[in-house]
């Protein structure tokens, strides 16, 4: 197929999707009490709203939901004190770095991410919070809608062939993880998931430039998951690295 209407069709599906992302953090932004705005650092604020959206996913915030309430302080805990427990957790996912000092902190984001727990009550949740600690472990810095589509038209043609496997394996490896490694291959059997694919490779145009040149994305998912396993066990007992390698393998 010409690369042409390839890329045309990649754009369509990427950039209405990403100008409405940033318009829900913006309104996000809004949102926030004037009197509590730049109390923080100056990243603070976007984090929040970003944790905002990011709350929007249901599955992942269902699961730390649960998780949390399985501590034994939190089991009457209200909705309303357990969801803004998670969207603090979120918050710190979306900075520019964990405070792994923060004792109360960690011990959200221990109990929510549940690692010791059954895989399949958390495996949205750890998705989520893999891909938001990934941007934590790479290079920060800010582009504008302008800059990513300059860099996606930068890319060559042999370029846009690697970058689509690349996003293959990523989502092989994710539906591997979902799946207890019983699926090893995810079907991009609907222009619906074929739309969602190529707005992965539009964004990872720009984001690969933030890691180590030749990452690939599958990699960078487990390496996070694993980052975030390290974090939440240091003051823990439990399973060792081994053993949670083996439980979440991608496979490969």
């Amino acid at each position: 197929m010409p690369f042409d209407p390839v890329r045309a069709a990649l754009l369509k599906a990427y950039f209405p999707r990403y100008n409405k992302a940033r318009e829900r953090e913006s309104e996000a932004l809004q949102r926030i009490p004037a009197e509590h705005r730049g109390q923080e650092e100056p990243w603070y604020d976007w984090a929040e709203a970003a944790a905002f959206v990011d709350m929007e996913n249901q599955a992942a915030v269902q699961q730390m939901r649960d998780n949390l309430r399985r501590r034994r302080d939190l089991a009457t805990a209200s909705r309303t004190e357990l969801d803004g427990r998670v969207c603090g957790v979120l918050t710190w996912l979306n900075a520019p770095a964990l405070p792994t000092h923060d004792s109360v902190f960690m011990a959200d984001l221990r109990a929510a991410m549940a690692f010791a727990g059954p895989p399949e009550q958390s495996r949205a949740a750890w998705l989520l919070a893999a891909h938001c600690h990934s941007e934590q472990l790479a290079k920060r810095s800010e582009t504008s809608g302008m800059e990513r589509l300059d860099t996606f038209l930068a890319v060559t043609d042999e370029e846009l062939q690697s970058l689509r496997e690349q996003v293959r394996e990523s989502l092989d490896a994710m539906w591997r993880m979902a799946t207890e490694g019983r699926s090893r291959r995810f079907d991009v059997n609907s222009a619906t998931m074929a739309r969602m694919a190529g707005r992965m490779l539009v964004e990872w145009t720009t984001a690969r430039q933030a890691h180590p040149p030749g990452s690939r994305p599958a990699q960078l998912l487990v390496d996070s998951l694993h980052s975030l396993w390290s974090l939440c066990s240091t003051d823990s007992v439990g399973e060792g690295r081994a053993a949670f390698q083996r439980r979440t393998r991608s496979g490969r």
